[in-house]
């Protein structure tokens, strides 16, 4: 039997393309909560050319791509990254958040990154316990987008 290998790798330029293909083809029911930004190739391509300090990590199950995670704001001049996270719809409920959380805390305990913050659609319970389930904690509300503000505090 044959296993399927799991990768994160960070993401770049080259994979522009098939990130916006893989955000475009979900459902609207599955993906309407996640708008990082826009999921067109051009504004993709832009995203991952222009990153400094910004990270888009992918996941890769042999060579397809099927989630991603970032930590972004620092080429905004934040010192808080904020988390985003996607994984596709025929990999949901398989642990592949949690291991972009796992990810996530030790690139930020090894870079001195003491808290993270994200953003979280009040009607995702389920995205709300998971976060919360993993130490994030609500600190507040950002009228712009509706959403509920959470943060992690790391001990370093």
């Amino acid at each position: 039997m044959s296993k399927n290998s799991l990768e994160i790798i960070e993401l770049t330029f080259d994979s522009a393309s098939i990130l916006s293909k893989k955000l475009l083809e979900e459902s609207k029911d599955y993906i309407g909560h996640f708008i990082p930004f826009d999921f067109s190739e051009s504004s993709v391509k832009k995203i991952l050319s222009e990153k400094k300090s910004d990270k888009y990590f992918g996941l890769f199950s042999k060579s397809d791509l099927i989630g991603f995670y970032m930590l972004r704001g620092f080429d905004e001049g934040y010192e808080i990254p904020a988390y985003g996270v996607w994984i596709s719809s025929k990999y949901a409920n398989k642990g592949l958040t949690t291991l972009t959380l796992y990810h996530a805390f030790a690139y930020c305990k090894i870079n001195n990154i003491k808290t993270l913050m994200l953003k979280v659609h009040p009607d995702n319970t389920t995205a709300k316990n998971l976060y919360e389930k993993h130490g994030f904690k609500q600190t507040g509300f950002d009228e712009k987008n509706k959403n509920l503000i959470y943060h992690k505090l790391f001990s370093i």
